[in-house]
C-alpha cells in the first residue's frame, strides 16, 4: 500500500464506527465525510482496505471494484455484534464470479462451491438470479429484485462470518442446537448413515441448504436472523411473520451461544402479538403430560397415547374447561381407509407426526366419550424458563414440526421427548426408553426417574402423578353403578320396604341392554322417586332427598355412557358407508400435510381461519354431503339401536330435570358435584398410593430354585426372564394399563442347571404376544352373551429337553368368566374356557395337537405398598394328537406365586417373587370295565419346581 493510501486507510479504520452511527441509516458502515470529497475509486479502495484492516475481509479483482458489493459487505458486517465482525481463522476472501446462481450463493456442488477448500479461506459469490425455492423466497414478496439482491449479498457475508465462528466454537455441535431440529450423527440411530435432521419439512429451515447439516442449519438461520427482510424494508412483513417471532427457540439458542462467548448481546425479540396472546406466559401455571389409557376391551388402544396440556391460572375472563388447550402428538393420516396398507404405512414411515393444538373439549369428545378412555394426568416439574421454552417450542413445532412417524419408534412418546429435550435447561436430557420400541408408558417411567431441583431447592421427579384423572363416561358409569347400589342400600335403611321396592324395580330394569326398554322405564322414575320421598319420615327427609338426587344423577351418567358408545358405533358405520365424499383434496395423508403447511405459512391468515386438522372432525364435516351406500341389515340394526339410545338418554335428562325442578329442588347440585369429585380424587389418591409407579415395560427377573423331576435327584435351576412388556391381571401401575387387562410381549424365560463348565440348558419359553381382559361391557351395552365375558389370546414357543418332542409352538384363545372381583380387580377369581392348538416337533417327527382349554386365575391383593399379591394360575388341556401314535394327550399346569414389593433401595424398586410350580403331561389309563379299577396310574412327564425371583426396577 502506498503511504498516502495507508494513512487514509488507517484513518478510515479509526473513524468508521463514529461515522457509521452518526451519518448512515442502520445496517451500513459509513465513510467519513471528508473522504467523500475524494474520487469514487479512491474512496472505494480505502473502504476495501478498511474491511481488510478491521475485519480481515479481503476483496480482490471484480469484488473490489463492485461498489454495491462493498456496501453490502459493510452492511452485512454491521448487522453482526461488533465483536463478531472479525471472524477467527485468519483472512476471509470473498471471490465474485460472473456465472449466475440462485440467490447468488453456492450450493455445495463442484460447479458452484461455497468455499474453496476445507480451511474456508475463500467464500464464493455468484451473479444473483432469483430462486424458485419457496422457503427462501416466502417472505420476500414485497421486495424489489434490487432489494432482494442486496438482502442476499448481506446474508452471504453473515453466512461466511458465522460459519467461521461455528467452526471455531462448535456451536452447531452443541446439544442445545442439535435437539431443535433433531440432528442425528451417522450411526447414532439404526439405519442412519449420514448426518440427518429428524424434522423433515423444508419450511423448518431458513433455506434448503440448511437441511444438509446442523452447521449449515445454524449459519443459514443466522443469515435470516441478522439480516431479516424488514432490514431492507420495514413494512415488508407483519410483526408475527418476522423471523424473531417465528423461530423463537433458534434465536434464543444462537443468542445464548454469542453471549456465553462474550461476543455481544442480541436485542430482545420484542412484541409478537399472535404468540404472546396464545402463550399467556404470565398466567401459565404448569404443564401436564396426559396418558390416554386403554379401555380394557379394545386391544388396539392398549399402548396408550400421550398428550401435552399447558395449564393456565384463571384470569379476569373465565374460560370454560372445554376451551382449554391441549397439544396432540399424532400421525397425520388424512382420510385414508384403515386396513393392511394403513398399518404398513404406519410401521414404515408413510405418515408424518405433527403437533396439533386443540381444545380439551375436542379431546373429551373423542377420547372420554366416543372411545371411552380415561385420561390420566402427570405434572411436569419444569423451571419457569423451561415452561416458557415449552410454549415456544409448541408454537414453532405446530407450524413446522413434521417428524417421520413409525409406530414402534417414532410415535407420540418420541415426539413428546423431542419437544421436551429442546426445552430443558442446564444440559438436562431425557433419553428414549428404548431403541427398537418406544412405549408411551415406558416414556412416563423415564420421565419419572429423572430428578430435578424445584424452586424450593428440593429434589423432585421431573414427572409426578396428579390424582385427578379426566374420567371417561364409561369409567364414570362403572363408578356410578357401584354408587347406585350403595345408595339403594342406604335408602333401604331409611325408608319402608314398600317405598324402596319401586326404586329397586326401576333400577333393575334400567340395567336392560335394550335402550327402548330403558326409555320406557325412565318415564316411571319420577313416580318411583316421588313415592319414596313422600314415604320418608320427617327426621330423615333431607337425607333421603339427597340420596335420591344422587341416585338419579348416577343413573343418568350410566345412560350417558350408553349413548356415547352408540355415537361412536354410529360414526364408524357412517364411515364404512361412504362411497364418495367431498373433502377438497384432503383425502390422503400427503395432501393433508401439504394443505396444512400452506395454512401455517402466513400467520395473519392462520389467525383468521379455524383449521380442521384431525380425522374425526374432518369426517364429521363431510358426512352431510357424502354419497353413502345403503346400510347392511346389521348396520341398520345398530343405527336403530343408536337412535333408541339417544331417545333413552333424552328421556333420562327429562326425568332428571323434572325431579330437580320439583321434589328434589332443595338439593344443591353444585354441592353434589363437589362431593362426588372429592370422593373420586380421594379414591384415586388411595389407589395411586398403593400402586407401582413403573409400567411393565422392559422387565428383568432373575430366579434361583430347585427342580424335582420325576426321575433322578433334585437339581438346582437358575432362570432369567426378560419382557419387552409384562403387565399381569390385577397389576396397579401409575404408568401402566387398566388392572383389568394383561399384556405380555416378547416375554421369555431361559432355565439352566448350573454346574462346572457350561451350564446345562433345561428349557425356554417365549410368549410372542399375550392378552387377557376381565372387563365386561356395562349391562346397558351388552349386545350378546360374549359382552358379559372377558377374553384372552396368546401365541408362544417353548423348548423342554425332558419331552420326547422338545420344541413347541402354541396358539390359544379363551373366554373368561369372572366369578368374583373387586372394583379395580386387585382381587378376582376367573375361569376360562377356550381352545388350544400346538405343533410339537423334534428333528425326526412333527406332531400337531388341538383341544379344549380350561383355566383358572385367582389373585388376592396383600396388604402393604407396591401392589403385593398372591396369585394362582392353573390350566388343563386335553387334546387330540395325530402322527405315528394318535390319541388323546393331557397337560396340566399350576403355579402359585407371591409378589412381594419390598420398597425402594436407592433408586431401585425391589420385587420378590417366590413361586411353586407343578407341571404334568401325558396319557390317562383306560377303564378296565364295570367294577374294576383303573388299569394303571397316569403316565407321562411330571415336574415340580420351587424358585425365588428378584426383580430390580
Amino acid at each position: 500500500m502506498r503511504p498516502r493510501t495507508a494513512w487514509l486507510g488507517w484513518l478510515t479504520v479509526l473513524l468508521l464506527p463514529v461515522s457509521a452511527q452518526a451519518q448512515e441509516p442502520p445496517g451500513h458502515l459509513a465513510v467519513p465525510a471528508f473522504l467523500k470529497r475524494l474520487s469514487p475509486e479512491v474512496v472505494l479502495a480505502e473502504r476495501v482496505a478498511a474491511l481488510e484492516a478491521t475485519a480481515g475481509i479481503v476483496l480482490r479483482g471484480a469484488a473490489a471494484r463492485d461498489a454495491l458489493l462493498v456496501s453490502d459487505v459493510e452492511a452485512g458486517l454491521a448487522a453482526l455484534p461488533p465483536a463478531m465482525r472479525r471472524p477467527p481463522g485468519g483472512r476471509l476472501e470473498f471471490v465474485l464470479h460472473a456465472e449466475p446462481a440462485p440467490l447468488g450463493l453456492g450450493d455445495g456442488t463442484e460447479a458452484r462451491p461455497e468455499w474453496s477448500e476445507a480451511r474456508r479461506e475463500q467464500f464464493h459469490l455468484y451473479r444473483y438470479v432469483p430462486s424458485e425455492e419457496r422457503r427462501a423466497t416466502l417472505r420476500l414478496s414485497r421486495l424489489t429484485d434490487a432489494e432482494a439482491e442486496r438482502l442476499w449479498r448481506r446474508r452471504a457475508v453473515v453466512h461466511a462470518v458465522v460459519q467461521r465462528w461455528d467452526d471455531a466454537r462448535g456451536w452447531s455441535r452443541r446439544p442445545q442446537w442439535r435437539r431443535l431440529d433433531g440432528w442425528l450423527l451417522p450411526f447414532e440411530r439404526p439405519l442412519t448413515w449420514k448426518e440427518t435432521a429428524s424434522i423433515t419439512y423444508a419450511g423448518a429451515f431458513s433455506r434448503a441448504r440448511g437441511q444438509a447439516s446442523a452447521s449449515l442449519d445454524l449459519v443459514t438461520f443466522a443469515e435470516e436472523l441478522f439480516v431479516p427482510v424488514e432490514s431492507l424494508r420495514p413494512d415488508a412483513l407483519p410483526q408475527d411473520d418476522q423471523v424473531r417471532c417465528q423461530e423463537l427457540s433458534k434465536a434464543r439458542a444462537l443468542s445464548e451461544f454469542i453471549s456465553e462467548a462474550r461476543l455481544g448481546t442480541l436485542p430482545a425479540r420484542g412484541d409478537c402479538p399472535a404468540f404472546d396472546a396464545w402463550a399467556e406466559a404470565d398466567a401459565l401455571s404448569h404443564l401436564e403430560v396426559l396418558l390416554v389409557a386403554a379401555t380394557g376391551r379394545q386391544p388396539q388402544s392398549l399402548f396408550g397415547h400421550l398428550l401435552l396440556r399447558p395449564v393456565w391460572r384463571e384470569g379476569a375472563t373465565v374460560q370454560g374447561p372445554g376451551f382449554e388447550r391441549v397439544v396432540q402428538l399424532v400421525a397425520l393420516t388424512g382420510m385414508e381407509e384403515k386396513g393392511l396398507g394403513y398399518l404398513m404405512k404406519g410401521m414404515t414411515g408413510g405418515y408424518s407426526t405433527v403437533f396439533l393444538t386443540g381444545t380439551l373439549g375436542d379431546i373429551t369428545h373423542e377420547s372420554l366419550e366416543l372411545e371411552q378412555r380415561t385420561i390420566r394426568r402427570f405434572r411436569l416439574n419444569l423451571t419457569p424458563g423451561e415452561s416458557q421454552r415449552m410454549l415456544e417450542r409448541t408454537w414453532e413445532l405446530e407450524r413446522r414440526g413434521y417428524l417421520g412417524y413409525y409406530f414402534f419408534t417414532d410415535n407420540c412418546a418420541a415426539a413428546l421427548l423431542f419437544l421436551l429435550n429442546g426445552s430443558l435447561e442446564n444440559g438436562r436430557h431425557v433419553s428414549a426408553p428404548g431403541t427398537l420400541w418406544v412405549l408411551p408408558t415406558a416414556t412416563l417411567d423415564t420421565l419419572a426417574k429423572t430428578n430435578v431441583v424445584d424452586a424450593s431447592g428440593r429434589t423432585v421427579p421431573l414427572l409426578e402423578h396428579v390424582p385427578d384423572a379426566f374420567e371417561s363416561t364409561g369409567d364414570r358409569a362403572r363408578r356410578a353403578l357401584v354408587e347406585e347400589e350403595r345408595l339403594l342400600t342406604k335408602l333401604a335403611s331409611l325408608l319402608p320396604s314398600n317405598a324402596v321396592a319401586p326404586l329397586r324395580q326401576v333400577h333393575r330394569r334400567l340395567q336392560s341392554p335394550e335402550p327402548e326398554v330403558r326409555r320406557q322405564v325412565w318415564e316411571q322414575v319420577v313416580h318411583a322417586v316421588t313415592t319414596a320421598l313422600d314415604a320418608a319420615p320427617a327426621s330423615a327427609r333431607a337425607e333421603v332427598r339427597e340420596a335420591l338426587h344422587a341416585w338419579v344423577a348416577h343413573a343418568v351418567r350410566v345412560e350417558r355412557a350408553a349413548v356415547d358408545q352408540a355415537e361412536g358405533e354410529k360414526l364408524a358405520i357412517e364411515r364404512e358407508r361412504l362411497v364418495a365424499v367431498e373433502l377438497k383434496g384432503q383425502g390422503g395423508a400427503a395432501q393433508g400435510v401439504k394443505d396444512r403447511q400452506a395454512l401455517f405459512e402466513r400467520e395473519d391468515a392462520m389467525q383468521r381461519k379455524l383449521a380442521v386438522l384431525d380425522r374425526t372432525a374432518l369426517l364429521q364435516q363431510a358426512l352431510d354431503t357424502a354419497i353413502k351406500r345403503p346400510p347392511t341389515p346389521e348396520e341398520l340394526k345398530a343405527l336403530v339401536r343408536a337412535a333408541h339410545a339417544e331417545a333413552a338418554f333424552a328421556a333420562a335428562t327429562e326425568a332428571q330435570g323434572a325431579l330437580n325442578d320439583g321434589p328434589l329442588a332443595d338439593v344443591d347440585p353444585r354441592a353434589f358435584l363437589a362431593k362426588d369429585h372429592e370422593q373420586k380424587v380421594e379414591t384415586e389418591t388411595t389407589w395411586a398410593r398403593g400402586a407401582l409407579r413403573e409400567s411393565g415395560a422392559a422387565r428383568t427377573v432373575v430366579s434361583g430354585g430347585v427342580d424335582f423331576p420325576e426321575v433322578g435327584a433334585a437339581r438346582p435351576v437358575v432362570s432369567l426372564r426378560t419382557s419387552a412388556m409384562n403387565e399381569a391381571l390385577g397389576d396397579a401401575r401409575l404408568h401402566g394399563f387398566q388392572s383389568s387387562s394383561e399384556l405380555r410381549v416378547l416375554d421369555g424365560e431361559l432355565s439352566v442347571e448350573p454346574r462346572w463348565g457350561v451350564p446345562r440348558l433345561l428349557g425356554s419359553r417365549l410368549t410372542l404376544v399375550g392378552y387377557r381382559t376381565l372387563l365386561p361391557e356395562l349391562p346397558q351395552q351388552q349386545r350378546s352373551f360374549s359382552d358379559s365375558l372377558g377374553w384372552g389370546a396368546e401365541a408362544r414357543m417353548s423348548t423342554d429337553i425332558g419331552r420326547p418332542l422338545p420344541y413347541r409352538a402354541t396358539v390359544e384363545a379363551e373366554a373368561l368368566g369372572v366369578v368374583a372381583a373387586s372394583e379395580r380387580f386387585d382381587t378376582f377369581l376367573a375361569v376360562g374356557l377356550g381352545a388350544q392348538a400346538t405343533m410339537a416337533w423334534s428333528p425326526r417327527e412333527t406332531v400337531p395337537t388341538v383341544g379344549p382349554r380350561l383355566s383358572l386365575a385367582h389373585r388376592t391383593g396383600l396388604p402393604g405398598p407396591g401392589n403385593s399379591a398372591l396369585r394362582l394360575e392353573a390350566t388343563y388341556v386335553p387334546s387330540w394328537r395325530t402322527g405315528i401314535t394318535p390319541g388323546f394327550t393331557h397337560e396340566a399346569d399350576a403355579t402359585l406365586q407371591v409378589e412381594w414389593y419390598l420398597g425402594r433401595v436407592a433408586r431401585w424398586s425391589v420385587l420378590l417373587t417366590p413361586r411353586a410350580q407343578v407341571h404334568w403331561e401325558g396319557t390317562l389309563a383306560s377303564w378296565a370295565g364295570p367294577g374294576r379299577s383303573l388299569a394303571s396310574l397316569p403316565e407321562g412327564l411330571a415336574r415340580h419346581r420351587l424358585a425365588l425371583g428378584v426383580e430390580l426396577r
